[in-house]
């Protein structure tokens, strides 16, 4: 696999939409190293590119990875995972399957963010992982609601609950960032290479 890196259309590209994928959002400390990372990681370069944004769109293995410039705290870099559908059907069904087995949800409709017109579920699963289910209506020329913060997070709010909340603000806010260096010290890589291993 080569890495192919060309200037980004800022598009999502056509056939994209027609399956569902696996999508992961990550917080990184430099946006541009995270992008030149994952471009020669996946073989494939972003089909958004953006000052505060990224995002690839990947078709083996089906996936959509995010990358959104923000501070990573202690328990790394995960922003959200999340499930982009087909259809607002699947959404629905998706959201009905979630009621039944009591979890938390919150819902958008039509919501621009991240580039993006979706319509979404955020759902928390029992330990508080935020996890985002929408469909793809189209690709819009800039972020999005950021300005309207309350219509852009009530639903992840309403999510987490109040319990969630004042959990991931404390983190944010006060959670000992990650560092590379701290997980690199606890290792010792002397156990982790078999003695029968050739070594340069």
């Amino acid at each position: 696999m080569s890495t192919v890196i060309t200037k980004p259309a800022n598009r999502t590209p056509e056939a994209a939409t027609q399956v569902m994928k696996f999508h992961v959002s990550l917080n990184v400390s430099d946006l541009d190293k995270s992008v030149e990372f994952y471009s020669a990681l996946l073989g494939y370069g972003p089909c958004k590119h953006y000052p505060d944004y990224a995002k690839f769109e990947i078709e083996e293995p089906p996936l959509v990875l995010s990358l959104k410039p923000k501070r990573a705290c202690e328990g790394g870099p995960l922003n959200h995972l999340g499930l982009r559908m087909v259809t607002k059907e699947q959404l629905r069904q998706t959201h009905e399957r979630l009621k039944a087995v009591g979890a938390r949800i919150g819902a958008q409709d039509d919501v621009k963010c991240c580039y993006a017109l979706q319509t979404k579920l955020w759902i928390t699963d029992p330990d508080f992982t935020l996890w985002e289910v929408y469909v793809l209506h189209d690709d819009v020329p800039d972020w999005g609601e950021k300005h309207k913060k309350l219509k852009l997070y009530t639903a992840p709010y309403k999510a987490f609950g109040l319990l969630g909340i004042i959990r991931r603000a404390w983190n944010n806010a006060f959670g000992k960032k990650a560092q590379a260096t701290d997980i690199r010290s606890r290792i010792d890589v002397d156990e982790m290479i078999p003695a029968d291993t050739c070594r340069k």
